[in-house]
């Protein structure tokens, strides 16, 4: 008896083992596709061009014409294209020293942290004045934000233009110390 308990408890485990997998490699991969379908988009509709679906497929076989990686495109406000992507879309953040590249969608809840970094509804947009706050869990796309370091330079890629920003300074805080929310000039 003891023997068939053990034998159903191993494919039992092995069964949740599996199911997890599956899970986790369900998510991980919706959030891949979503970031990089949404960041094609962005950069067809910054270049002016239409976004489809087979363009998209088709970008995936395009080789490379050299080895070394093209500069990183540089965006202006003047004559951008009409917005042509998602509107809960704010655009990309990039912060190039620590390997970080991810779309900003707007929004903080689970389901917008789970495939994007979120921009904090009713702070600055990035070109306003005030304080642009955007968030991500630590173990997805803000792995990495650990080693910012002073002078790091952190860039959002919108439909208005591209906005580079340093980092000044360093503060942990609370997660109820939500002042540093509050507008500046």
């Amino acid at each position: 008896m003891s023997r068939a308990v053990l034998l159903w408890s191993e494919c039992f485990f092995l069964i949740v083992g599996f199911l997890c997998l599956g899970y986790v490699g369900y998510f991980t991969g919706k959030a891949y596709l979503y970031q990089s379908y949404e960041s094609y988009q962005l950069e067809q509709s910054l270049q002016g061009k239409e976004a489809t679906i087979t363009g998209y497929l088709r970008s995936f076989r395009e080789p490379s014409s050299s080895t070394a990686p093209p500069p990183p495109p540089v965006y202006t406000t003047k004559g951008a294209p009409k917005l042509d992507v998602d509107p809960g879309l704010i655009g990309r953040v990039e912060i190039p020293r620590l390997d970080i590249s991810a779309m900003v969608r707007e929004g903080v809840d689970s389901s917008t942290l789970s495939r994007a970094v979120g921009h904090v509804p009713r702070t600055a947009l990035p070109g306003s004045r005030g304080n642009v706050a955007i968030v991500a869990h630590r173990d997805t796309f803000f792995r990495n934000v650990r080693n910012i370091q002073r002078g790091d330079r952190i860039r959002m890629i919108t439909q208005r233009g591209t906005y580079e920003y340093a980092v000044d300074s360093l503060k942990i805080v609370a997660p109820t110390e939500v002042r540093v929310l509050d507008p500046t000039p």
